[in-house]
């Protein structure tokens, strides 16, 4: 009843002092308001930002066969690593931590639609490519299969790139193409980019089975391959005994790093992910700071209060009001402005959250998002600079004399 009654009072004193109030109430809604939106923007930009690191095949680890910079066993330096496909499929069954591998080769080659000539990439893969490379395709589409790898089958999947290239407005489902004065026929199209100017590689080029490219180029060396770890297996000792197998097999140091080189997707997607955190907690920060400048005005409010009501606080300490009394008074005066304040900037951001849903923004910001997390921070960073703010004018009218209260001008 009594907080109440007090809260009655502190409502009409706040409407008798419109401006004052006003000025205090707009500094906490504007840095509430900012708060949220920075945070709901930054979440945004992470998630689409996590779906893009995503693409580089999170999970997987990728090797790739240099130059030699050591000599081993007799053989000089500077020597080309060369590696086959057949020794990189034979890893699973080598070492039980390797759950599946695909390697990559690739060449350019004339492909012809009709009247359309392109000269493209092809490349000769296995079906576990399209999960390394995170590669999503149209409807009705599908990717290679076991069957087409074991039988040499003349099939390709294109990216949506040379499907436009080649095809302008045609379907490319069902049709074949000449690679090499070969028909291929298209049993897939990539999804079409998300963003148009950032294309991939792999947009604009023809994706057959390793075993057919083989057929067509013969047993070339590869370019690269993938590795897929099993569920928590350590990728160190992972990357050692690749190294090791393979050093063994093609004349190369186990510890020469130029020879084949070693790239862990995991710790770049990890250290992509705290990046991104990182920035989250900038942006947080940056508007807890403008949220805070809104505080110190409802702080200097308070003190103005408290000066203003000296005699009438002397007063009251005077026909027995407590000490405690006082600094609650105050203290809950701070708290019901920033709430208020609070309250509306919370309301502004929602709607201007939703307004921005229908603007099209930057594909690379994604789309601003008010979490529950979000709103948690909000609510304890309004909570923190409420007590703060009430707390020193509190505590200051809550030590005065009475007599030097009632005496004063």
């Amino acid at each position: 009843m009594y907080l109440l009654t007090l809260g009655q009072q502190i409502l009409r004193d706040i409407w008798a002092q419109k401006f004052r109030s006003f000025l205090a109430l707009f500094g906490i809604t504007w840095g509430t308001l900012t708060v949220i939106l920075l945070l709901a923007l930054g979440h945004g930009f992470y998630q689409k930002s996590q779906q893009d690191i995503m693409k580089i095949a999170e999970g997987t680890l990728y090797f790739a066969p240099g130059i030699t910079s050591q000599s081993y066993r007799g053989m000089p330096t500077g020597r080309n690593v060369n590696i086959k496909a057949s020794a990189v499929l034979q890893l699973p069954a080598k070492f039980p931590d390797i759950q599946s591998t695909a390697p990559f080769l690739t060449q350019d080659a004339t492909m012809t639609f009709q009247e359309n000539n392109l000269k493209k990439s092809v490349v000769g893969t296995t079906p576990l490519f399209q999960t390394f490379q995170k590669l999503d395709l149209i409807d009705g589409s599908r990717f290679l299969n076991p069957v087409d790898i074991n039988n040499h089958e003349d099939v390709a999947v294109i990216g949506y790139n040379l499907k436009e290239d080649l095809f302008n407005e045609h379907t490319a489902l069902g049709r074949e193409i000449l690679i090499r004065n070969i028909p291929f026929k298209i049993v897939g199209v990539l999804q079409p980019p998300v963003r148009k100017k950032m294309r991939s590689w792999v947009d604009h080029a023809a994706i057959i089975p390793y075993t057919t490219y083989i057929d067509l180029w013969g047993n070339q060396n590869i370019m690269s391959f993938f590795v897929l770890p099993q569920p928590n297996s350590n990728t160190k000792i992972i990357e050692r005994d690749v190294r090791t197998y393979l050093g063994y097999r093609y004349h190369f140091s186990p510890d020469d790093t130029n020879a084949l080189m070693f790239y862990d997707t995991i710790k770049i997607f990890n250290f992509f992910n705290w990046f991104f955190v990182g920035i989250q907690l900038f942006l947080g920060l940056c508007g807890s700071l403008t949220l805070a400048v809104g505080g110190l005005g409802v702080a200097n409010i308070m003190f103005l209060i408290v000066t203003e009501r000296t005699k009438e606080i002397g007063l009251r300490m005077a026909v027995g009001a407590r000490d405690s009394h006082i600094l609650i008074q105050i203290l809950f005066e701070a708290l019901i402005l920033v709430v208020l304040g609070g309250l509306f900037g919370i309301t502004l951001s929602y709607l201007t959250v939703f307004i921005l849903q229908f603007i099209t923004l930057p594909a690379w910001i994604g789309k601003p998002t008010i979490s529950l997390s979000i709103a948690f921070i909000t609510i304890a960073v309004l909570a923190i600079i409420g007590v703060l703010a009430g707390y020193f004018p509190a505590k200051r009218a809550s030590r005065m004399d009475p007599v030097d209260a009632l005496g004063a001008e």
